[in-house]
């Protein structure tokens, strides 16, 4: 338990979700695999956020959990990760096509202007505000590849969209409270849009993968909503994992 819980604690399960997401919706929609170096970037530049964003909240909030004391506990060894991994991505950077670049910088300014209204409290004054931006910078993130390759789908992004949205609105109101009847209706207008894209032709093996992370967040909601739960969810992520051992 405690191997998974530093897996939680460190985001891999995240990135380990986020860029298993992309290389499936890459596949599915141009029918070849990214490759390696817009796997790398994607897995390492979501470590990098999420480290960040870990080091931001304890110097303006405080280590208020186990997660957050982690990353205090261990601040100095992380730094010089988040270092090493950023000078890889530079790297990296001079491997793709510099319209993807821009694509990128584009992104990082959007997220630094989203991180800009949090530590100023602009998400403050409507509840799930803040879920809202994240999930559409995620979604964003693990999309840009397909994106920029022309295999962009509007119904697919915006399943990724309200996956994401789900999982962040879900364990907000877990922990801290909030618009209970929100969350709800986010739960089947997801489920109803993923059961469209069912009906309307799209890959049905894709569709099954969604499906499965949208049912595993519905099960916690109804039957176990608490916070230990969230490391579940997050894996729930990585299950497009068994649609690319399936399409090798």
């Amino acid at each position: 338990m405690r191997f998974f819980r530093t897996i939680h604690f460190l985001s891999l399960d995240v990135v380990l979700g986020a860029v298993s997401l992309h290389m499936m919706y890459y596949h599915a929609l141009l029918h070849v695999w990214p490759s390696w170096e817009y796997d790398a970037l994607l897995g390492i530049s979501v470590f990098l956020i999420y480290g960040i964003d870990r080091q931001i909240d304890n110097i303006s909030l405080g280590a208020s959990d186990r997660l957050h004391v982690f990353h205090a506990q261990n601040r100095r060894k992380l730094l010089l990760i988040l270092l090493a991994l950023g000078c890889v991505n530079i790297y990296l950077l001079y491997r793709v096509e510099m319209a993807m670049i821009r694509l990128g910088l584009v992104l990082i300014l959007i997220l630094g202007g989203y991180w800009l209204a949090w530590t100023n409290g602009f998400f403050k004054w409507v509840w799930g505000i803040k879920e809202i931006f994240t999930s559409l910078i995620y979604s964003a993130g693990v999309l840009l590849p397909t994106f920029f390759a022309g295999g962009f789908h509007f119904v697919w992004g915006m399943a990724l969209f309200l996956l994401a949205l789900l999982n962040l609105c879900l364990f907000t109101w877990i922990d801290v409270g909030g618009n209970r009847r929100f969350l709800q209706l986010l739960i089947w207008a997801s489920g109803a849009w993923l059961m469209l894209m069912c009906f309307s032709g799209f890959h049905l093996d894709v569709c099954v993968i969604l499906l499965l992370i949208w049912g595993i967040h519905t099960g916690i909601y109804y039957f176990s909503p608490r916070m230990h739960m969230r490391p579940w969810a997050e894996w729930a992520f990585a299950s497009p994992l068994i649609y690319i051992l399936c399409n090798l």
